[in-house]
C-alpha cells in the first residue's frame, strides 16, 4: 500500500437544499460546512460588496475618538500616529497620517524599534513624542494593555486614543478613547479586523462616511490584512476581494515600485493573496524585523517616484540579509529539537544568538511543520524577548493570560503573541505552559481535514470557477481540500528542481484531468506500481495558451494497493480460473436474488458477526483465530483482498508452515492446514474445518446464500465483511468487463495492426500494450480476452488462442454501427454490475435479514 503523509478526517456530507443562484452542489456544501446556509449569507459571501462594510459608529467609542481627532485638527494641534512594525501596524499607520495629512492636520508618525524598544507604547517614547510638541497619540495595532504608558502620557498632558485589534484584558487603558472590536462591551458585528481594519474603520467615520474614502485606502487595508493573522471571513473578506484589484493596480508610489521590483505588476489576474504573502508582505516585514521600519513608512508615504525606487531597492537588500538570518536560526532550532518531542505541547526555546526579528517566522514554520504551538526567546541580559505561533483550535493568548504571573508583558490574539519574559524564569514558563495547555497530540501523522469527497462527474470547469468565488482563501476560510477515489494514474512522470515534484494526469471512468503534486516526486515509482489511487487535492483552474481546463493540485495521495509479484500472481491465477471467457457458471453464481427470496432460502444455523472495520483488524482477527488449535478455512472473494492478507501472514513463520492458500480444493476430504480459499464462487467445503470465516464480501447475495448453505452445519461460521470491502470487488469487475470503448478501441486496432485485414495471427502482448495505451486504462488481459468473445457472438470474427497467440479465423464486416447489447457475455456483465450495486445498497439491510433469520443468538466470537 503506498502510504499517506496525512491522517484523512473526511467531513460527512450534509442533505442540502438548492437554492436558486444556479451555485454547484459541491459549493452549497462547502458554504454549509463553513456556517453559511441562509440566502442572504450565500449571497453576501460569494459577492462580498463593499455595501456590506458595517456603519464604523457601531464600535464602541468611535464617536470619541471622532469629535477629540476633529478637535485637534481644528485647533491645529500636532497629532502622532504610533503604529507597530509590522504590515499590518505600518500600512494601518501609513493609511491614518495620509487621511490626516489629507485633512489639514498636523501629523507625525513613530515607529517603535523591534530591537531596542519592542512592541507597543513604551515611557520612552511617549517622553519623545512630548517632546516634539504632540497633543494626541493614535495608535494603530497596539495599545490595548499599554496602561502605564497611557497614564505616563496623560500625566504629561497627551491624550491617547486606542485602536487597536488584539486582545483586551479584564480591563483597558484609561484612554481618551479606546476602538477595539473585541471589547467585551463592544456589539460591533464583527470581532475579526485586522489593526489596518480598525484604522480603516476610524478613517471611514472622520470623513463622515464618505465611501471614496475606503477606495483611496482599500490597497493599504488589503495588504494588512492579508499579512496578518486574522479570519478572511466577514468585513476582511470584503477588505481583501475589493482590495485586491485595486492593490494591483495601486496609485501608490511606494506600492508601485516594490511590485516592480518583484515584478508583480507584470500580470494583474495574477495578482493574489499568497504572493502578497510570500513576496510583497515579507519585504516590508523586513525593515521592521531586523531594526527600524520607517525606511517602510516613508516607502509607502513618498509621492516621489525616484525616492520609491530607491527605497524599494534597500528594501529588497534588506530583506537579503533577513532571509540569510532567518535561515540560520531556523537551522539552530531544527538541532535543538533533535530530541523526542512527541510527548511536549508547546515548543519553546531559546538562545542568546538568535535575532529578534526573525523568531515569529521561524516559530510559524515549526508550528506547522511539528504541528504544535511554538515560542521562540531571543536572550539579552536578563531579559528575553520572544514570538509565538500557534496550530489551528490553540488559543495561545488565552495560554499566556494563564502564565501572566511568570511575564514582564505580553500581548497578541490567538494564533500570534509576543511576549518578554525574565531569563530565570524561563524553564518555569516551558514547565508550566506545557501543563496547561491541552489539546490532542498527535503522535501519528498530522490530520488532513477533507471537506468533501467528489464522486464521478461532480468535478468540471464550473466547480473550479465557482471555487475561485470562493477567494480569498487563509486562516478561517481555508482552500478546501477534496478526495476522489479509485482514480488512474497515467502519464507519471516528474519535473522541477531534482525531480522534486509530480506531473501527471487522473481518470475516472468518464474524463481525464491534468494534476500536479508539489515535492510528491518521490512516489513516482510507487505510482506505476498502483492501478488505482485515492488523492486529496485543491481544485484549481489551468491557463494555458487561451484554455481553461481543471487541475488537482496534489495534497497526499493513497493507494489501496501495489502490483509486486505476489499480487501478480494471484491476480493472474484467480482472473484465468474464473473469468477466462466469462464463464457461464460464474454469472449463474452472481446472478441476482433478491433479499425476499435471500430471506426465503436461509438454511436455520448459528452465524456469528463480527463486522470489522478496517482491513488491518480483519487480518490481526485472523491470526488471532490462526494461533488456536483447529482446522480454519477463511473464503476471500477477490484477489485484493487475498494478496493483502497473505502479505501481512506471510512474515509470521509460526503460521506459515500450518498455511496454505488455495484457489479450489483439489486435494483428499481431509485437510490438516488454516486454508485460505481464494474463489468468489465456491459451492461446498470439506467437513475437516471446524472454522468457517467468510473473509470479504462476495459478488452477489446469491452466493454469500449458497455459501452459508455449502457450510457443514458442525464448523463455526464467521462472516467479517463490510462495506469497504466493495470497493475491491468493483475493481475486480473493472479489471475483467470490456467497456464499451474497448470492444471499439480494440476492433479498431486490430485492423490496423493487419493492415486493414482483420484476419491472421496476433501477438495477444502487443494487442493488450496497445489497447492499454490507447485507452490510458488499468486493465486485464482476461478483459481483452472477453472482447473476443463478444465480438464473436456479434458475429464479427471467429477466433482461436493457442498459446499467447490468437488466430482470427473469419471477419465479417459489420453492416451497421456495433450493437454490443446483443452480445449474451456484455448483457451479462451488465447485470454482474447490477448485483453490485444492490449488495452496496442492501448491506445495512442484509445484516438485519440474517440477526432475524436465525434462530439462534448470535455471538460475537473471541479474538
Amino acid at each position: 500500500m503506498l502510504g499517506s503523509n496525512y491522517i484523512w478526517e473526511i467531513n460527512v456530507a450534509d442533505e442540502i437544499q438548492r437554492d436558486d443562484t444556479d451555485l454547484h452542489p459541491a459549493i452549497l456544501q462547502l458554504l454549509k460546512q463553513r456556517g453559511i446556509e441562509s440566502p442572504e449569507s450565500i449571497k453576501r459571501f460569494m459577492n462580498p460588496k463593499l455595501d456590506y462594510l458595517y456603519n464604523p459608529m457601531l464600535m464602541k467609542d468611535m464617536a470619541k475618538a471622532v469629535e477629540r481627532i476633529k478637535n485637534s485638527l481644528a485647533r491645529n494641534e500636532k497629532i502622532t500616529v504610533y503604529g507597530d512594525y509590522d504590515v499590518d501596524g505600518i500600512t494601518g499607520c501609513c493609511l491614518l497620517v495620509k487621511l490626516l495629512r489629507k485633512m489639514g492636520g498636523v501629523v507625525d508618525y513613530y515607529i517603535p524599534s523591534r530591537l531596542e524598544e519592542g512592541y507597543g507604547l513604551n515611557t520612552g517614547s511617549v517622553k519623545k513624542i512630548y517632546d516634539n510638541g504632540t497633543k494626541l497619540i493614535i495608535t494603530v495595532d497596539n495599545g490595548i494593555t499599554s496602561f502605564e504608558e497611557t497614564q505616563y502620557a496623560s500625566s504629561l498632558g497627551i491624550d491617547v486614543i486606542v485602536t487597536d485589534h488584539h486582545e483586551p484584558r479584564e480591563t483597558i487603558p484609561q484612554a481618551v478613547a479606546v476602538v477595539n472590536p473585541k471589547r467585551s462591551d463592544c456589539s460591533y458585528p464583527f470581532k475579526g479586523l485586522a489593526g489596518v481594519g480598525v484604522a480603516l474603520k476610524v478613517a471611514h467615520a472622520l470623513s463622515d462616511m464618505d465611501n471614496k474614502v475606503i477606495y483611496d485606502y482599500l490597497d493599504f487595508a488589503a495588504l494588512g490584512t492579508i499579512a496578518d493573522i486574522v479570519p478572511l471571513l466577514d468585513e476582511n473578506r470584503i477588505i481583501v476581494k475589493n482590495g485586491l484589484s485595486l492593490l494591483a493596480n495601486t496609485k501608490n508610489k511606494g506600492l508601485q515600485s516594490i511590485m516592480s521590483v518583484l515584478n508583480l505588476n507584470d500580470n494583474t489576474t495574477s495578482f493574489n493573496v499568497n504572493k502578497i504573502s510570500y513576496l510583497l508582505a515579507p519585504r516590508i516585514n523586513a525593515v521592521g524585523r531586523m531594526g527600524n521600519a520607517d525606511l517602510a513608512i516613508e516607502l509607502l508615504l513618498t509621492e516621489d517616484e525616484d525616492e520609491a525606487c530607491e527605497l524599494a531597492k534597500r528594501l529588497e537588500g534588506i530583506n537579503s540579509d533577513r532571509q540569510a538570518i532567518e535561515s540560520r536560526v531556523y537551522n539552530e532550532v531544527k538541532a535543538k529539537l533533535s530530541e523526542n518531542t512527541d510527548n511536549i505541547k508547546v515548543i519553546v526555546l531559546s538562545s542568546i544568538k538568535w535575532h529578534p526579528g526573525v523568531l515569529g517566522i521561524v516559530a510559524s514554520k515549526i508550528a506547522e511543520e511539528y504541528h504544535k504551538p511554538c515560542i521562540l526567546i531571543s536572550l539579552e541580559g536578563n531579559e528575553g524577548r520572544g514570538s509565538g505561533r500557534s496550530i489551528q483550535d490553540v488559543n495561545l493568548f488565552k495560554i499566556l493570560d494563564q502564565l501572566s504571573h511568570l511575564l514582564i508583558k505580553y500581548g497578541g490574539h490567538e494564533q500570534a503573541v509576543g511576549l518578554t519574559i525574565s531569563a530565570d524564569k524561563i524553564e518555569d514558563f516551558k514547565r508550566q505552559i506545557n501543563q496547561v495547555t491541552s489539546y490532542p497530540i498527535e503522535t501519528q501523522n498530522p490530520t488532513l481535514e477533507i471537506d468533501l469527497e467528489l464522486k464521478e462527474g461532480e468535478i468540471d470547469l464550473s466547480l473550479a470557477e465557482q471555487l475561485e468565488l470562493m477567494e480569498p482563501f487563509g486562516f478561517g476560510n481555508p482552500k478546501p481540500i477534496f478526495i476522489c477515489k479509485n482514480m488512474l494514474p497515467y502519464n507519471v512522470r516528474t519535473v522541477g528542481d531534482e525531480n522534486k515534484h509530480l506531473k501527471l494526469y487522473l481518470k475516472d471512468s468518464r474524463k481525464s484531468f491534468d494534476a500536479i503534486g508539489f515535492n510528491l516526486g518521490i512516489f513516482k515509482k510507487e505510482l506505476s506500481l498502483a492501478p488505482t489511487i485515492d488523492v486529496a487535492f485543491n481544485l484549481e483552474i489551468n491557463r494555458w495558451r487561451g484554455i481553461d481546463e481543471p487541475q488537482f493540485k496534489i495534497k497526499d495521495i493513497r493507494a489501496p494497493y501495489l502490483r509486486d509479484e505476489l499480487l501478480l500472481a494471484i491476480e493472474n491465477g484467480y482472473f484465468k480460473r474464473y473469468f477466462y471467457s466469462a464463464s457461464e457458471k460464474l454469472f449463474d453464481m452472481i446472478f441476482a436474488q433478491g433479499l425476499n427470496d435471500l430471506q426465503k432460502t436461509l438454511v436455520k444455523r448459528k452465524i456469528f458477526l463480527n463486522d470489522k472495520k478496517s482491513d488491518i483488524q480483519k487480518m490481526q482477527f485472523i491470526k488471532s483465530i490462526f494461533e488456536k488449535d483447529g482446522r480454519v478455512l477463511v473464503i476471500v472473494n477477490t484477489p485484493y483482498q487475498a494478496w493483502r492478507l497473505l502479505a501481512f501472514l506471510s512474515p509470521m513463520s509460526h503460521l506459515k508452515k500450518q498455511t496454505e492458500a488455495l484457489f479450489n480444493f483439489e486435494l483428499a476430504d481431509e485437510i490438516s492446514k488454516n486454508t485460505i480459499l481464494i474463489n468468489p464462487i465456491v459451492e461446498s467445503f470439506p467437513s475437516c474445518f471446524d472454522t468457517i470465516i467468510v473473509y470479504d464480501a462476495p459478488f452477489s447475495l446469491k452466493i454469500l446464500n449458497k455459501q452459508i448453505i455449502a457450510s457443514t452445519s458442525t464448523a463455526k461460521l464467521i462472516l467479517i465483511f463490510n462495506p469497504e470491502d466493495l470497493r475491491d470487488n468493483y475493481t475486480t469487475y473493472k479489471k475483467v468487463m470490456p467497456s464499451a470503448d474497448e470492444i471499439k478501441a480494440l476492433y479498431g486496432l486490430l485492423k490496423k495492426i493487419n493492415n486493414g485485414k482483420v484476419i491472421g495471427r496476433i501477438n495477444l502482448e502487443e494487442i493488450y500494450t496497445n489497447v492499454c495505451d490507447l485507452i490510458q486504462k488499468d486493465i486485464h488481459m482476461i478483459s481483452i480476452i472477453n472482447v473476443f468473445k463478444i465480438l464473436q457472438e456479434l458475429n464479427i470474427i471467429q477466433y482461436e488462442i493457442k498459446g499467447g497467440l490468437l488466430y482470427i479465423k473469419n471477419h465479417m464486416k459489420p453492416e451497421n454501427k456495433l450493437n454490443i447489447i446483443t452480445s449474451d457475455t456484455y448483457r451479462n456483465f451488465l447485470r454482474a454490475k447490477q448485483c453490485l450495486v444492490q449488495i452496496k445498497d442492501n448491506y445495512a439491510c442484509l445484516k438485519d435479514i440474517i440477526k432475524k433469520k436465525w434462530e439462534e443468538k448470535i455471538d460475537e466470537p473471541e479474538g
